[in-house]
């Protein structure tokens, strides 16, 4: 994963107070959709920050996107014209979502921090 420092601080951020809260139907969409709807979750998680962490949600959601279809979080198949659909996976997601936020040192950085250190981070790196 391929994140500037902003984008890194957005990620950890929605996997620890947002991403664990997402859910959705089990029917299959389109990447490009599912990114949109990601983007919209991540732009509202973070925008008490401003204005830079909200420009990071588009790079964010594409990650986070993929990181979860690559860890079988959403499903995917092929159908018949060729397309590529993928489906949340409720059995998988949120245990996926607790190993991140177990394993994202800037997660664990702001655990040992306290209540401040997202505040304080996201004004320095704005």
């Amino acid at each position: 994963m391929s994140l500037s420092e902003m984008e890194q601080h957005v990620f950890a951020y929605f996997v620890a107070n947002g991403a664990q809260d997402f859910a959705m139907v089990g029917r299959f969409w389109p990447y490009g959709e599912l990114t949109m709807v990601l983007e919209d979750k991540i732009r509202i998680a973070t925008r008490k920050f401003g204005a830079k962490a909200g420009a990071a949600a588009p790079a964010v959601a594409k990650a986070f996107l993929d990181l979860i279809i690559e860890h079988d979080a959403f499903s995917t198949v092929k159908n018949k014209f060729g397309g590529t659909m993928h489906q949340y996976q409720a059995d998988k997601y949120p245990g996926y979502i607790k190993d991140l936020q177990q394993t994202n040192p800037i997660i664990q950085k702001a655990q040992a921090a306290g209540p401040a250190f997202w505040d304080e981070t996201f004004a320095a790196l704005g």
